[in-house]
């Protein structure tokens, strides 16, 4: 039985359609191909969730384009991006990642790229998972970093397939070393205090609040930021520098 594409309307039958989690349909020819295909999870996503993910596609590859684009030409290694983490393209400079997916129409020729683009400082899991397969009576691993993103519409949770353990790590380590943080026993402790210091700042601005401090929102902000830091690492330069490159790109 044929169906109709809930974006396009074409008519499409079983093999030239993708279902989605509430029932829609899409065509497989034109719909589905303004998403990441490789990482947009169709089956399990809403037709809302599709809209939002194909916006951000949109303005990622005309940042890629734009703001990316030229520093891969550059000659200033502290404004070349790291590509060594492909398809995932960090760029501390712009305070910005981009996860690629570059297709071809066939074999090397009609090259394309399309991009999602994520502020640094939104990154909040970069961690490694492994899966076990049997593959003609013989096991194979392969290793994955699951990427997850806060305050973002669209693409915000997915894994990568890298080869070997050992790339995971270099990603892990990459990462932790770009956002100060340590995974060493002294400096675990010391975070811990810094989490636990900020949560009582943050308690005691609650209660001050609740006492008419007129000063208490402030605090507790200041509380809040401090205990993001002492999670996830002092991001403030990543952010102020994704401000400024984003404002540029708005124009």
């Amino acid at each position: 039985m044929a169906k109709n594409c809930a974006i396009c309307g074409a008519s499409i039958n079983v093999f030239q359609s993708q279902k989605l989690a509430d029932g829609n349909y899409l065509c497989r020819k034109v719909c589905c191909k303004k998403a990441l295909i490789k990482y947009f999870d169709f089956v399990n996503a809403t037709l809302p969730e599709y809209k939002e993910h194909v916006a951000q596609v949109e303005r990622g590859t005309k940042i890629w384009e734009q703001l990316f684009g030229p520093r891969l030409k550059s000659k200033d290694k502290n404004e070349k991006p790291e590509r060594r983490y492909q398809p995932m393209i960090v760029a501390p400079s712009l305070g910005l990642v981009a996860l690629l997916e570059t297709r071809y129409k066939f074999m090397n020729f009609g090259k394309s790229e399309h991009a999602c683009v994520f502020r640094l400082d939104d990154l909040v899991c970069y961690e490694t998972e492994k899966e076990t397969k049997t593959v003609n009576n013989k096991e194979q691993t392969e290793y994955y970093i699951h990427y997850a993103f806060r305050n973002t519409y669209g693409l915000s949770d997915f894994r990568v397939r890298y080869d070997r353990a050992f790339d995971c790590q270099a990603v892990e380590k990459y990462f932790n070393e770009l956002f100060g943080i340590q995974k060493t026993l002294g400096n675990s402790i010391n975070n811990s205090k810094r989490q636990i210091k900020a949560i009582k700042n943050i308690t005691s601005a609650v209660s001050g609040s609740v006492k008419g401090d007129s000063t208490a929102d402030t605090k507790t902000n200041s509380a809040l930021e401090a205990l993001d830091a002492a999670i996830y690492g002092d991001r403030s330069e990543l952010k102020a520098r994704a401000d400024a490159a984003l404002t540029a790109f708005e124009g």
